[in-house]
């Protein structure tokens, strides 16, 4: 019991903490294309495409790798610290020389995706961060392994895309559009960082001379490898769609189409939240053979993380139009593209629990491999959807893609770990999904002739409200009931 209150308090606010920092992201992206229009919009989506890839090389897989470590050493805080700082250290000077190239180049880069000057200039802003959100993602993990997740959340869902909106409103405000861009970034990230930091160093005592002293820890950085490409394989999976619509449409459609990705990344969060707090649990069980507890956990998360994702899936592939509309009447093009990534992005949902416990167990390397044949096939797909379908094509592609990743990863914790996720309460949601669509479906004629925010409103509030109520009629298992009532206490009384 106390695991499953531990995991659903912390996700809990990890789910809050990711839904602020979507919903901010996605407030972002709003404002862009309001006030710079599709060309700016489409200009950051790519230069922070080229931003993340980099950064997934600086961290070399260290973020995974120290989670892992510092979870299996839980009785000793010495262990702990020596593993926190080499992790940092290893990761920030890998992040330097990698600043450089994107400075050095940019141009070069720029004249790939036809971005010109704009583009050029973004990546030379935005490469200057790249240190910033290395040690954000390396230490939030490290905190995170203390089983401590609201750091690493505040830091990278709060004051980074927090700052971002609030500086680009007002920089744009003050010096125009285009500052606006360049600098709002790299502001956020360093403030993003250094509040991190201090927590870190609160909660596991690694100060600045540690970082800089401490020794590499061969077997940790040995383990964390594999997993830089399987990083780096799903980071370029992630942002393939973006990188080649530029390279064959250009930026402006990238900015229509971005809207889409970031809407439907909204559910991704469900996602990130459970597993962030699970996954150090399912190192620590594997490593002393609690194989049966492990899999009873892995069955209680992969349930929560589908009744959570499921009615937002419900209002994304039924009302992407009116969604897309928020940013502007020229983007609702893109609302049969939204539907083709919200199924796809369920889909990873439902089955992302599957990497993390490869991950967790020891798997690195099939990780990759899976990473690996998953690119190769996504680079395929897009080569041959793209040019003939464009937007539709880049979803399209990347649906298939996860699919095929969801069948291989299931059916390999089947074969090595003995476990699997399926459970008939895990059909619930699923049906209570299906019912709260079909009422939407049936309402929406009525619900048209209100003002298009209203009626997305109307629209979110009858899908929430018939799903509790589908859920609770089919009644909630004992231990999530259990849960609850720990949580909350005074409903006892």
């Amino acid at each position: 019991m106390k695991r499953q209150v531990t995991i659903a308090r912390e996700a809990g606010f990890s789910f809050a903490g990711f839904v602020a920092g979507q919903g901010m992201r996605f407030l972002f992206n709003l404002v862009v294309a309001k006030l710079m229009g599709a060309e700016y919009l489409g200009v950051y989506a790519l230069s922070l495409a080229i931003l993340q890839i980099a950064e997934v090389l600086a961290v070399s897989g260290l973020d995974v790798g120290v989670l892992r470590f510092v979870s299996m050493q839980a009785g000793s805080f010495r262990d702990r610290s020596a593993f926190v700082a080499s992790a940092l250290k290893v990761s920030l000077l890998y992040s330097l020389p990698l600043t450089l190239f994107l400075v050095v180049f940019s141009g070069f880069l720029a004249g790939l995706f036809d971005g010109g000057n704009l583009l050029h200039l973004t990546l030379i802003c935005y490469a200057c961060s790249v240190p910033f959100h290395v040690l954000i993602a390396v230490g939030g993990h490290a905190v995170q392994g203390y089983e401590k997740l609201r750091p690493k959340i505040i830091a990278g869902q709060i004051l980074v895309p927090g700052g971002l909106l609030l500086l680009t409103v007002l920089i744009s405000a003050v010096a125009g559009n285009m500052p606006a861009l360049l600098f709002s970034l790299p502001l956020s990230s360093l403030a993003g960082f250094v509040w991190l930091w201090l927590q870190l160093h609160r909660i596991t005592g690694v100060s600045v001379t540690d970082v800089f002293n401490a020794a590499s820890e061969k077997e940790m950085v040995r383990y964390a490898r594999p997993l830089m490409f399987v990083a780096l394989t799903g980071m370029v999976s992630h942002w393939l769609d973006i990188l080649m619509l530029g390279w064959y449409a250009g930026a402006e459609t990238v900015g229509l189409y971005q809207p889409a990705v970031r809407t439907a990344g909204l559910m991704r969060s469900v996602l990130l939240a459970f597993a962030g707090i699970a996954a150090p649990m399912f190192a620590e069980m594997h490593s002393r053979g609690g194989m049966d507890e492990l899999e009873k956990l892995f069955k209680m998360v992969s349930r929560w993380v589908l009744m959570v994702s499921m009615p937002l899936a419900v209002i994304l592939l039924l009302m992407p139009a009116t969604i897309l509309n928020l940013f502007g009447d020229s983007f609702a093009v893109a609302a049969p593209v939204l539907v083709v990534l919200a199924l796809a992005v369920l889909i990873q949902s439902g089955f992302g629990l599957y990497d993390t416990i490869l991950q967790m167990t020891g798997y690195s390397k099939i990780c990759f491999v899976n990473g690996a044949a998953g690119l190769a096939v996504h680079i395929m797909l897009n080569v041959l959807l793209i040019p003939q379908f464009g937007m539709m094509g880049a979803a399209a592609a990347l649906l298939a893609v996860y699919c095929l990743l969801a069948v291989v990863r299931a059916v390999e914790v089947r074969t090595l770990l003995g476990i699997h996720a399926f459970s008939f309460p895990l059909f619930k949601p699923l049906v209570a999904g299906i019912v709260s669509g079909g009422v939407l479906i049936t309402a929406k004629p009525f619900l048209e002739v209100l003002y298009a925010p209203f009626f997305l409103l109307g629209g979110v509030l009858l899908v929430f409200a018939v799903y509790l109520l589908i859920i609770r009629v089919m009644r909630l298992e004992q231990e999530e009931l259990d849960v609850i009532l720990e949580l909350f206490s005074f409903v006892k009384k």
